[in-house]
């Protein structure tokens, strides 16, 4: 091989061009993708962050779901015992609204009863005197007859 003229100037242009490129073009294309590299990690590590967050979000929501699931449970069990004693104290309560109504008939039906009686008595009384008038053509006073009543009354 012959090292002539045309391949040392060949050699010297190449060096100088590689000089050239490594002091002037090399170095902003490295910081492009120094910086293009710093962008692809920096937005990695956001989708990273936002995916924990997006976790944590979703972890939280849980909760509190379940959480307003729970309060609401509770509200509803809450409603259901005190809806179950309004109905109970209804209950009770018209049951001795109830009694009292029957007691009061029956007070009432006595003293009607008795009422009744005490009239058919009276009525009794006058008859039995009429009568007993007619038949002695005697008059008899009613506290004759009451008399008379009490002791038939004792004899029996």
């Amino acid at each position: 091989m012959e090292i002539n003229a045309t391949l040392l100037a060949q050699a010297v242009v190449m060096i100088v061009f590689v000089a050239i490129c490594w002091r002037y073009v090399y170095p902003p294309i490295l910081a492009v993708m120094h910086e293009r590299e710093k962008k692809i990690s920096d937005g990695l590590e956001a989708a990273k962050k936002a995916d924990d967050s997006l976790e944590e979000a979703k972890l939280a929501f849980d909760k509190e779901l379940d959480q307003a699931k729970a309060k609401a449970a509770e509200i509803l069990d809450k409603a259901n015992t005190r809806a179950s004693k309004i109905v109970s104290d209804a209950s009770t309560k018209a049951e001795v609204e109830a009694e009292k109504i029957i007691a009061s008939a029956t007070t009432a039906i006595e003293n009607e009863t008795n009422n009744a009686k005490e009239d058919l008595r009276q009525q009794m009384s006058d008859i039995i005197i009429n009568t007993t008038q007619k038949i002695l053509g005697d008059e008899i006073s009613k506290e004759k007859h009451e008399d008379i009543l009490k002791k038939a009354a004792e004899e029996l």
